[in-house]
């Protein structure tokens, strides 16, 4: 049985995603998400109170699961510093940001569930100054992996 060679040409990331995109994706975010490593690596009670308004104890039989988080985060990280910084490839680009958001759906999703629903995450006058860091924390590079993933301000 002959492999099968994929007869599409490579297209390049860098000449096709915009800037600011790129910008985002391999020097921003990484920062980020190397900082919520650490912090739920280091604090995690800090960081527990921080996400939950104050409201959730503690426990530190549960730290397995900071752990956990921290790892998913440095593999973030890992991805975007180093994986899409070393294949120019679109299509790449694309599937990395679309598994990405995989996991951004249930981030977000826990970010609400963490104040008691998405009714109370909605309730903007009710934020914290943590729920505005998390929120521009994670706003614009969810929506730079939709944009990508879409196609928007991408050339072809």
């Amino acid at each position: 049985m002959v492999p099968r060679r994929n007869s599409r040409a490579s297209v390049s990331a860098t000449a096709s995603i915009p800037f600011i995109y790129r910008l985002i994706l391999t020097t921003i975010e990484p920062f980020i998400a190397a900082s919520g490593a650490v912090i739920a690596f280091c604090t995690a009670d800090k960081y527990l109170s921080a996400m939950t308004r104050h409201s959730a104890s503690f426990a530190a039989t549960a730290t397995f699961l900071y752990t956990e988080l921290g790892g998913a985060w440095l593999y973030f990280a890992f991805n975007e510093a180093v994986v899409l910084r070393l294949f120019d490839d679109l299509r790449l680009w694309r599937i990395l940001c679309a598994g990405m958001l995989l996991s951004d759906g249930a981030y977000c999703h826990s970010v609400a569930q963490a104040v008691g629903g998405w009714g109370a995450w909605s309730r903007v006058g009710d934020w914290t100054a943590e729920n505005w860091m998390v929120f521009w924390g994670t706003a614009p590079m969810v929506l730079v992996r939709i944009l990508i993933v879409l196609g928007v301000g991408v050339k072809r």
